[in-house]
């Protein structure tokens, strides 16, 4: 019998956070035993239209570098109910950062497509706003992490507005205000 894993903002998930903030590797072990294949299918879903076996390793080294950047920086996370929501952020950053440098990388089109040129620089664009907006949700993280959890999944992972108030175990309208809070400290980041 499969076993089923517990909700990733259930009590023990909380409780293996506080002890890997403690620096037990067991912890970490643990915190990366219970979400890597959540996180893989995550990561994949963001990876773009790769063939798939390539997107599988790319999606598998993307989460454990993230996981990298968690154990170095979980000081940083004042929320330990947020550890999910923080550490899928930590990976759309670095799929960003990586597809921007897919993207710089493209050899240049030839002077007779403009079209498609246009079209490659509209994404690198569309890429560089996408990660300023990550980044800025990152840098925000610490203080604010209810509200960045709330605007990242909205936003970020088309969660639906009306289940925050499971997931952040809050009131509808405390839910709300959350996603408020978010969109305007971000305005007020990003200018």
């Amino acid at each position: 019998m499969k076993q089923v894993m517990s909700s990733w903002n259930s009590r023990a998930t909380v409780d293996l956070v506080i002890q890997a903030r403690e620096q037990h590797p067991q912890a970490w072990e643990a915190l990366f035993e219970r979400c890597n294949s959540e996180m893989v299918r995550f990561c994949r879903r963001f990876m773009g239209p790769y063939d798939p076996l390539r997107r599988i390793y790319q999606s598998q080294d993307i989460v454990h570098e993230a996981f990298a950047t968690a154990i170095q920086k979980i000081e940083s996370l004042r929320s330990d109910a947020s550890f999910y929501a923080w550490v899928r952020t930590i990976i759309r950053h670095k799929i960003a950062v990586k597809r921007r440098s897919e993207l710089r990388s493209r050899p240049a089109t030839d002077a007779d497509e403009p079209a498609e040129d246009m079209t490659h620089e509209t994404e690198l664009a569309t890429c560089e706003q996408s990660l300023h907006v990550v980044e800025a949700i990152l840098e925000l993280f610490p203080d604010y992490s209810e509200a960045m959890t709330a605007f990242a999944m909205v936003h970020l992972e088309d969660f639906p507005a009306e289940k925050l108030t499971e997931v952040l175990g809050v009131s509808r309208r405390t839910a709300y205000r959350r996603l408020e809070e978010a969109t305007k400290l971000l305005r007020q980041r990003l200018g």
